[in-house]
């Protein structure tokens, strides 16, 4: 998860559920050593404070002057040797909808830095044999990108085309296996729960117990 290089760091992600954020926080807690900033709309972030705990901070979308303070807090976080994570379309959308579009945000920083990791998480959401929904999580390959001697509009493209291009073929992955049980890149990290087949099952085996006791 962590880049190999001792650049700034920008993660980029999809963002298709309000669980993306706790997601993302699970994954750093477990398999990161770096500290992890993520950007997050100020409204959300006065009702669920604890995300403070989590490296949010906050921005105000419809005020230019948090808007510009929120990505100056980025950059310093970035240049601080922390991770920064974004998610570049602004708001939540379904996970299936194309093409992505990327709003400003994450260019604006990109071409802050001579050198910087960019590094694509994508995140599936699916039901399959289970009750609750399962969610996979796929982290790119770095990309070092010379950001400040790029136009705007030529980094928003290439962010664009980079999660997008991983996100297809994340998507593809789950819908070839969507139990993952014969895709070793993919390491489960939490706990699958019952579900209520699952319960009713042994409920039944209980109740064959019981009547032949």
């Amino acid at each position: 998860m962590d880049p190999k290089e001792n650049l700034p760091v920008l993660y980029l992600a999809n963002h298709s559920s309000w669980w993306d954020g706790l997601i993302i926080f699970l994954l750093t807690e477990k398999v990161s050593e770096l500290d992890h900033y993520m950007m997050m709309e100020e409204k959300q972030l006065k009702q669920y404070a604890f995300f403070r705990k989590l490296g949010a901070f906050p921005v105000h979308k419809e005020n230019l002057k948090s808007v510009k303070q929120a990505l100056m807090t980025a950059r310093e976080n970035m240049q601080d040797g922390g991770a920064v994570w974004l998610f570049p379309q602004g708001k939540i959308m379904h996970q299936d909808v194309r093409p992505l579009q990327l709003e400003g945000g994450a260019s604006f920083l990109v071409r802050q830095f001579e050198q910087v990791v960019v590094k694509p998480i994508t995140l599936q959401y699916t039901f399959n044999q289970f009750q609750k929904p399962t969610v996979s999580v796929v982290f790119g390959d770095d990309a070092i990108v010379s950001g400040s001697s790029l136009r705007s509009k030529d980094v928003t493209r290439m962010l664009g085309d980079l999660l997008e291009t991983q996100l297809n073929r994340h998507q593809a992955q789950v819908i070839a296996n969507p139990d993952f049980s014969i895709n070793e890149e993919f390491k489960q990290i939490t706990r699958t729960s019952q579900s209520t087949s699952d319960a009713f099952d042994s409920f039944k085996k209980w109740v064959r117990t019981w009547r032949s006791s």
